[in-house]
């Protein structure tokens, strides 16, 4: 690849990264929900909708909450760990080949972590009879991702002479929901339930993209050369308000059929980034008041010509993202006698992503996600069988891509042509550019396998009681990591699963 050429990508890439807007990739941080909450919850799969008396339902359908008879306090804490490989598996000993392109990347696993994912109280009381009024406050955990992700590969530049290139991308997202509920029930026939969520989040990410040339791969650098050279650093906090509403209703005492809608979530969030690029000749390019400038990289090692510290972010965009509605269908069958008895929930969830919106300033993007985005289901089936004191549970969780499968992302790879990103023509008819990630990696399919015990001082739920309950849950994330060469139309996507395992504990009272 010749000098010049680069020169011109560089520039060109950096204006695209830098100019400020908010890409659907953002958004989709914050609609990403693990499966989280109590031990009971999670080794049940989170299908728990219908059949209730789990803090862990107060967003899903808050009349879960109105099946409690007795008042109840819970703490959960967890240890997990991560890792990221490439499926089909593709290492540096083993690299696979996408049209003649030839990659690979490496095992990474994060060290193992110590989360606290949930707190809970419901505090229950009798009117008359059997009839009941609950209330109910949580915070949990709904997402908790720590991520490092690399890939390599290696193709022919213009000029015949191989080229490697690098990607790395290190994430961080935490978004944390504070729940409080009101709920009733009527007679054990009907149960009714309101809940109102209040959330905080914070996103973090790093990654870097590079091209070079080994020693004695081009002649003319013997000792080999990096160029186009590209760092971006983004961060994002913010909050959002929800509400949700549900009912269940009992026909028969061993059946329990649930439903439940849930209002988009309103966002208000700060992303603040910085994009540098460091070109061949050995300087930095950056977009500062819509001028391109540039340091030598002596010069931004040394403080020179940059205003404070240039590592912190250089810009910011403020947003408003209006998340999709939601409806939730639950149903339970509980079956036993004596000391031996078993429940079985099932749970389908649809999320009408096509509805979401977004708003920079005063101006509302007019699609609302319909281009990239899809309207998208999960499915959750559970069960737990009771043996006197003892519990033993499982279930299974599968959530689709928010990504629209349908989307032409090898014309355009980067979502130039998206309300999200800002990109697109002013009143006067001139090209508008909006920051965009140099990578894309497009959340996909997400399964949950779990499984559990519990043990209850109680489970005649007579009187005072303890319970503590364990669960395991593997978790597979897939993603499609999709490569464009700047100089050249050579697509790559390459499939990640971002896996990941964890051990949850949750201890309570009744009372």
């Amino acid at each position: 690849m010749k000098t010049n050429k680069l020169t011109i990508s560089a520039i060109a890439l950096t204006m695209t990264l830098a100019v400020s807007a908010q890409t659907s990739f953002d958004a989709a941080k914050l609609y990403e929900e693990e499966l989280n909450g109590t031990a009971r919850y999670v080794a049940m799969g989170g299908a728990m909708g219908a059949l209730g008396s789990d803090i862990s339902v107060i967003s899903h359908n808050p009349a879960g909450i109105g099946t409690y008879r007795k008042s109840d306090i819970n703490f959960s804490m967890s240890v997990f760990g991560t890792q990221v490989t490439t499926d089909p598996l593709a290492t540096k000993t083993n690299p696979l080949s996408i049209n003649g392109i030839t990659y690979y990347s490496h095992n990474t696993k994060s060290d193992v972590n110590l989360g606290f994912d949930n707190f809970s109280a419901v505090f229950s009381g009798s009117d008359a009879g059997n009839t009941y009024m609950n209330f109910g406050i949580s915070y949990r955990k709904l997402q908790n991702m720590d991520r490092h992700q690399d890939y390599y590969d290696s193709f022919a530049d213009a000029d015949g002479y191989e080229v490697w290139r690098n990607y790395e991308d290190n994430q961080r997202n935490k978004i944390h929901s504070f729940d409080f509920n009101m709920s009733c029930n009527l007679s054990d026939k009907l149960y009714l339930g309101w809940t109102f969520g209040i959330l905080a989040t914070d996103t973090w990410s790093e990654g870097c993209f590079y091209d070079y040339y080994d020693k004695t791969a081009h002649p003319q650098f013997p000792n080999g050369l990096d160029f186009t050279v590209a760092d971006r650093m983004n961060q994002s906090e913010g909050s959002g308000w929800n509400m949700s509403f549900g009912t269940i209703i009992r026909p028969i005492p061993a059946l329990r059929l649930g439903a439940a809608i849930k209002t988009p979530t309103y966002y208000r969030q700060r992303l603040e980034y910085a994009d540098y690029l460091y070109a061949v000749q050995g300087t930095q390019i950056r977009v500062l008041d819509g001028q391109v400038v540039k340091y030598t990289i002596d010069d931004v090692r040394n403080g020179v010509a940059i205003e404070g510290d240039p590592n912190k972010y250089t810009d910011y965009v403020d947003y408003k993202f209006t998340s999709p509605w939601s409806l939730d269908l639950s149903a339970g069958l509980t079956f036993g006698s004596g000391n031996i008895n078993c429940a079985i929930g099932a749970e389908y969830e649809k999320h009408f992503t096509q509805r979401s919106s977004l708003t920079i300033g005063n101006t509302r993007l007019g699609t609302q996600g319909s281009i990239d985005y899809q309207d998208f289901s999960v499915l959750k089936v559970g069960t737990e069988l009771n043996i006197g004191n003892l519990s033993i549970r499982g279930g299974y969780n599968y959530r689709e891509s928010i990504f629209s499968p349908t989307y032409n992302w090898d014309e355009c790879p980067y979502l130039f042509d998206t309300d999200f990103n800002g990109w697109g023509y002013d009143d006067n008819g001139d090209l508008v550019m909006g920051r965009t990630d140099f990578q894309v990696d497009r959340l996909g399919k997400t399964r949950y396998i779990t499984c559990g015990l519990g043990y209850c001082s109680a489970p005649d739920r007579d009187g005072t009681q303890f319970y503590i309950d364990l669960a395991y849950v593997h978790g597979i994330r897939g993603s499609l990591f999709n490569v464009h060469e700047y100089d050249e139309d050579i697509p790559v996507d390459v499939n990640f699963n971002y896996n990941t395992n964890k051990v949850l504990f949750t201890l309570g009272w009744n009372f």
